[in-house]
């Protein structure tokens, strides 16, 4: 049943008249660019603001760089490795991590090495089409959320430039004088390690385990030790980055747009949405141009909250002394079954199709 309607899904999308799409790829490409700068900026501010903060609680930052750079034992590559572990048993809702889930892990990896092939294969007809369209949209909803992520603003609804243009004038003045500063600031204070240390929680985090409590360290440990007898999936990366960027970007249009390319009218509805984006992306231009705002950094009311994530920042680097970097290191490659539940949860939002849920169809011959 999957095949089938995956099948009439990709007929619906060869209806969509590419031509008059690939017609609004350049104004969608300057509509993106100016979301992108604005984007830039606000991050810039955010970030000064951040910095700003952070000098609060200096000490409290230093003392955990310390502590990082002094027990911390972990690269970049073994921390990857767990986060790919994490993405996978998130995905699948195997939190806490534990022994059904290695099973469950295992059982998956099986269908995806035997049935992944032909799903690619019937992705990638269906979407190499529209594959510039896609990838242009994927750049403009991801700077959209991004935006709406420092505003609140979806932009994709009329009227919003008056809001907008606030942030903008405030966002644009700040990070021109920012920039710099705040980014030797920053650098200063959250060292390589200590990002590092962030990865490590996230990534524990989702997999059940608090590294800042006693005993942390101890459940990771035995974690890995199961991991190690997971047997991850031999297929090869092959075309899966672009077919996952390609189906987020559909479900990104459908999700930050409203748009579901898949259905009729798609193309007046993304027009539309696109009309209301550029509107209020030139409206947030013309205010900043106009009207200088000063951007001063409260740093007051985040102290304390700055002061206490590094304090958990140095209990997460305490118990990184006591994992074995080694298990963490000797971790099986999931990085292609990772993607590969990805794609398959952007299908699912897209499709509503999920080979890989607990129940799927009867006839379902992908997982």
């Amino acid at each position: 049943m999957c095949v089938n309607q995956l099948a009439a899904l990709a007929a619906q999308l060869k209806n969509l008249p590419l031509a008059m799409l690939m017609e609004m790829l350049g104004p969608l490409r300057m509509t993106g660019a100016g979301l992108s700068q604005l984007s830039a900026a606000a991050s810039a501010s955010a970030s000064a603001s951040a910095s700003a903060s952070a000098s609060a609680s200096a000490s409290a930052t230093a003392a955990l760089n310390a502590s990082a750079a002094a027990n911390m034992n972990l690269s970049a590559s073994a921390v990857a490795k767990l986060e790919a572990l994490a993405s996978l048993s998130r995905g699948m809702g195997l939190s806490p991590f534990s022994a059904s889930a290695v099973a469950s892990l295992n059982i998956a990896a099986g269908s995806m090495n035997a049935q992944l092939p032909s799903l690619q294969a019937m992705l990638a007809a269906m979407l190499s089409p529209a594959a510039a369209a896609l990838a242009e949209l994927l750049k403009l909803t991801s700077n959209l959320n991004m935006m709406n992520g420092f505003t609140g603003l979806n932009l994709a609804m009329p009227g919003m430039g008056a809001s907008l243009a606030a942030t903008a004038s405030a966002a644009l003045s700040a990070s021109a004088s920012a920039s710099a500063s705040a980014s030797a600031t920053a650098s200063a204070s959250l060292s390589a390690n200590a990002a590092l240390a962030m990865r490590l929680n996230a990534a524990a985090t989702a997999l059940g385990i608090n590294l800042g409590l006693p005993g942390g360290a101890a459940q990771l440990n035995a974690a890995l030790n199961l991991s190690a007898k997971i047997s991850p999936p031999a297929f090869p990366m092959g075309p899966l980055p672009s077919l996952l960027a390609q189906m987020t970007g559909l479900a990104q249009t459908n999700s930050a747009l409203g748009v579901d390319l898949l259905k009729n009218m798609a193309l007046a509805q993304l027009q539309a949405a696109l009309g209301n984006i550029s509107a209020n992306v030139s409206a947030a231009f013309s205010a900043a141009a106009s009207a200088s705002a000063s951007a001063s950094a409260s740093a007051s009311a985040s102290a304390s909250a700055s002061a206490s994530a590094s304090a958990n920042l140095s209990a997460v680097a305490s118990a990184a002394a006591q994992l074995n970097a080694a298990a963490m290191l000797g971790l099986p490659n999931l990085g292609p079954m990772s993607m590969a539940m990805n794609l398959n949860a952007q299908l699912a939002l897209v499709t509503g199709i999920n080979p890989m849920a607990a129940m799927p169809c009867s006839s379902c011959s992908f997982f």
